[in-house]
């Protein structure tokens, strides 16, 4: 049986934004894409940045420090569908961008992506829960369990006619390729870590805009392996690679530790020259190894 995939991802600082976005349009490297393929993505809008101001603009001045400022939303279905690489796939996501506009409202959908460098391609929207007052109210879209089963029951009617269905009520199972995931866990170590500084604002001290570097670097290094550890703990049986994600996860931390010292205080063109001192480093490096063998 093929089922219709909905799932959803609370962002709550525009740093949480900043990352989901990095990943999405593959500004960092994602280990289970394939780059040959990433042309064939759609974005709705052009760039990362084009979407984080969609999202501002949509957000009410007055809100809670902790509110939930975008949902995520991830849409697919189960690899084995017959309808991927069909006219129906193009039905499906066309369907899915609808149901998300009926929902939200077009004005809240700030941006939504398509996905097809992957083994099952997917869908990704960053949606500002707006509500009907015009408040920024998460909780009455997503609150409680029986809201979240009457939204994956909706939405999966809406694709019923194109030989999916929903999944079973109250299952933990997460219908996906877990081999993808078991990719980006093995090849954790592989992973390069490109950074995009923050700029700073007027009058910021030195010591708070390199706070605000070392936060954006973790963030923008994060999204891949968090998202592979999730999936891994719903699998009682890939506890043991759980272990090994986390290893992983603390691993790539440690790696970029030196380099958040190397910035910290720093300017954002004083950055950019130890970025650059970096490259030509490596390069010498790279040279010298291949002129050994």
């Amino acid at each position: 049986m093929n089922y219709a995939i909905l799932r959803t991802a609370k962002l709550k600082t525009m740093g949480n934004i900043g990352g989901s976005l990095a990943h999405n349009y593959r500004t960092i490297e994602t280990p289970n894409a394939d780059p040959n393929l990433t042309p064939k993505n759609h974005h709705s809008v052009a760039t990362p940045e084009a979407v984080k101001q969609a999202i501002k603009d949509r957000l009410p001045e007055k809100r809670r420090a902790d509110a939930v400022l975008c949902i995520e939303y991830l849409i697919t279905a189960s690899p084995e569908w017959e309808g991927w690489g069909k006219s129906q796939e193009v039905e499906f996501f066309k369907r899915s961008s609808q149901w998300l506009m009926d929902k939200h409202g077009a004005e809240n959908v700030a941006g939504v992506s398509i996905h097809r460098d992957i083994n099952t391609p997917q869908l990704v929207a960053y949606v500002v829960p707006i509500d009907q007052r015009g408040k920024l109210n998460c909780k009455d879209f997503l609150g409680g369990r029986v809201k979240l089963n009457q939204m994956q029951t909706d939405f999966a009617n809406t694709v019923t006619d194109l030989g999916l269905t929903r999944g079973k009520e109250g299952s933990k199972a997460k219908h996906t390729s877990i081999k993808a995931y078991y990719h980006d866990i093995n090849h954790a170590r592989d992973f390069s870590i490109t950074t995009v500084a923050p700029k700073p604002e007027m009058f910021e001290s030195k010591a708070r805009y390199g706070e605000k570097v070392s936060a954006a670097v973790i963030e923008q290094i994060e999204p891949t392996v968090k998202a592979a550890n999730s999936i891994l703990m719903d699998y009682e049986k890939a506890r043991t690679d759980k272990s090994v994600a986390e290893a992983s996860y603390d691993t790539l931390k440690k790696r970029v530790e030196p380099y958040l010292v190397a910035i910290q205080g720093l300017n954002q063109e004083e950055i950019a020259r130890v970025n650059g001192a970096m490259q030509l480093e490596r390069r010498i490096i790279v040279v010298e190894r291949n002129n050994t063998r």
